[in-house]
This record gives C-alpha cells, sequence and structure tokens, in this order.
C-alpha cells in the first residue's frame, strides 16, 4: 500500500504507475474456487483415505454399518467432487501461464498432465505412464526453480522449494518400477526406496520452512488451534502405534520410520502456520497449505497430485507488491 500511495502522490511517478498496473494485470492470479476445491481435497483425504479405512478395524453394529455406508458415500462425492475442481484448477494454471507467457513449457507440461489423467480413465496406461511421470518430474522441476526466484525471503522460498522437492523424490520413487517395465528389467529398482525415506525427510523439512515462513508469529491461540491434531496422532500412536503407523501409511503415504514425535512437532508446526495464516487473514496461503497437505506423500492418484502441484503453484506465486516492485528496478 505505501508503494502505491508513493506512486499516486508524486507526479514523477506516473509513469512507473502505469507500468506497475499492466505489470498486476499480467500477474498470475489464484483460482476462485480454491475454497471448494481444498474443502473437496479435504474431505477426500479425512473421509475417504482416512476415517473409511480406519473404519476396519472397528467392530460394526447394523447402525454403524448404515454409518459407515453413509460415510462412504460422502467421501465418494468428496473425491469426485475434488478430481473435477483439480482438472479446473490445472485447466487454470494452463491458462494462466499462457496468458501471462511466464513459462509457456510449464504450462504444456500441466496441460499434458490433465490430458493423460482423463485418458487413463478410459484406457490402461502402459508405456504412457512413464510418460505421465516425466511430464510430473518437468512441472516439479519448474516450480521448484520458480520458487528460488521469488523476490520474497528465504524462508518463503524454501516453503515452497522443499515441497516442491519432496514430491519429485517421491515422483522419482514411482516412476521407477514403470521405466523398468518399459525396458524389461527386473525390479523393483533397489534405489527407489532411498529416494522415497529421503522424500518423507523433505517432508518434515518442508513443514519447518512452512513455519518459518508463514508461521513464526503465531500467537496462543494459533498454537491452541494447530495443538489439537498434533495431540491427537501423538495419542494414536502412543496408544496403537502399528494400526496408528498403517492408517498414516494409508492416508497420507508417510512411513513414520522416524520418532514418532518428530511427526506431531511437524504436524503442530503445520498447523500452527495455517491457523496463523487464517487468523492474519491472509485465507489464500491458508487455502494453499491445506491443499498441499490434503494431496499427501507420494500419492497414488492423479488427482491427489494435481492437488499438489496446484497447491505448489499458488505458494510460487509473488505477491502483488513485489510485481509493482519489480517494475521500479
Amino acid at each position: 500500500m505505501n508503494l502505491i500511495h508513493s506512486m499516486i502522490s508524486h507526479p514523477a511517478h506516473g509513469r512507473l504507475s502505469s507500468q506497475a498496473t499492466r505489470s498486476l494485470a499480467r500477474a498470475a492470479t489464484a483460482p476462485p474456487f480454491l475454497t471448494l476445491l481444498t474443502a473437496a481435497a479435504l474431505a477426500d483425504w479425512l473421509v475417504t483415505r482416512t476415517v473409511t479405512r480406519l473404519a476396519i478395524f472397528v467392530p460394526k453394529t447394523p447402525e454403524m454399518i448404515a454409518g459407515y455406508q453413509w460415510l462412504n458415500w460422502i467421501g465418494q462425492f468428496g473425491s469426485t467432487l475434488a478430481a473435477l475442481a483439480a482438472l479446473a484448477g490445472l485447466a487454470w494454471i494452463v491458462r494462466e501461464e499462457w496468458r501471462t507467457q511466464r513459462r509457456p513449457w510449464l504450462g504444456a507440461a500441466v496441460a499434458g498432465l490433465g490430458g493423460l489423467s482423463i485418458v487413463f480413465l478410459a484406457t490402461a496406461p502402459g508405456a504412457w505412464l512413464l510418460g505421465y511421470y516425466l511430464l510430473m518430474l518437468i512441472a516439479l522441476f519448474g516450480l521448484g526453480g520458480r520458487s528460488l526466484r521469488l523476490v520474497q525471503p528465504q524462508t518463503v522460498r524454501f516453503a515452497a522449494f522443499l515441497p516442491a522437492l519432496a514430491m519429485m523424490s517421491a515422483g522419482l520413487h514411482q516412476a521407477g518400477p514403470a521405466l523398468y517395465a518399459v525396458l524389461h528389467l527386473p525390479g523393483p529398482p533397489a534405489w527407489s526406496n532411498q529416494f522415497y525415506l529421503a522424500g518423507e525427510c523433505l517432508v518434515l523439512a518442508g513443514a519447518l520452512a512452512i513455519w518459518l515462513a508463514y508461521g513464526r508469529g503465531a500467537g496462543i491461540l494459533a498454537w491452541l488451534i494447530a495443538a489439537l491434531p498434533a495431540f491427537g496422532f501423538a495419542s494414536a500412536y502412543l496408544s496403537t502405534p502399528a494400526m496408528t503407523a498403517t492408517i498414516v501409511i494409508w492416508s497420507n503415504g508417510l512411513t513414520l520410520f522416524l520418532p514418532w514425535w518428530v511427526y506431531a512437532v511437524a504436524l503442530w508446526l503445520t498447523g500452527a502456520a495455517v491457523a496463523q495464516c487464517f487468523l492474519a487473514g491472509d485465507r489464500r496461503t491458508g487455502w494453499t497449505i491445506l491443499l498441499l497437505v490434503a494431496a499427501g506423500y507420494a500419492p497414488q492418484l492423479s488427482s491427489q497430485f494435481h492437488y499438489g502441484l496446484i497447491a505448489l503453484w499458488l505458494l510460487s506465486l509473488p505477491p502483488a507488491a513485489a510485481v509493482m516492485a519489480r517494475e521500479e528496478v
């Protein structure tokens, strides 16, 4: 706001003001349905991939079976809505990349990911699955590199870069069997598991980076809100570690091979960052972090990977003030 006021107040800055206006008009924007997409993705994660799977371990009375069926229908509706909204989100990214002429090749890679995911609904992927993973890595490489070039503090850059690096590591793990199948080599490759474990460490490092970027100034209320999911995870793990670990890998893809308290702290830090974003009025960042969390680590479905890709693209968007400041240089 101070930059805008100074441009308006001083006639000598008139030319810069018009340049900044044009630059803002060319700047990429978040999709207007981000809240709907994130809410549906959270339903897909918490209901379809977590609660309904947790019900496997619970003895079911006839009433509970009826409730489980309703819960399953709700989860299926949320998953379907999230998948459709994610495809719309990919289309939005392609539109914004081409409209702003930032990285047309990135838009082409994202368009290819969306197109192949639709094609795979009707036909078996076969050798084309390797092409999907290649486009995935290209898109993640582009977004990771873009995040490092943001005109922002280093903490904000790494809040987007580390999750992108974690998704790339998981992508290499998933692409290994597809590569071996195309080359007719015996598998799975021995090196792929190392990428998976390294990516899990990067997920935890990314949680710290997100807190440093968006939650370091969190107040007591934000910490208390964030303590609820962290305390729930810690309680569940300490009471039934084997079942909790099984549910977590089904739900979020993490193996919990590190000490349990590391994951509890990471969950607490991420929750504090999300709560602080909403309490401070930065709803776009809050929804974006939640969308990234809902994607999970090493997602098994293309729609879940799309959640993470959209979230990374949003985290790598420069703020309006940075766009105008760049025009001054």
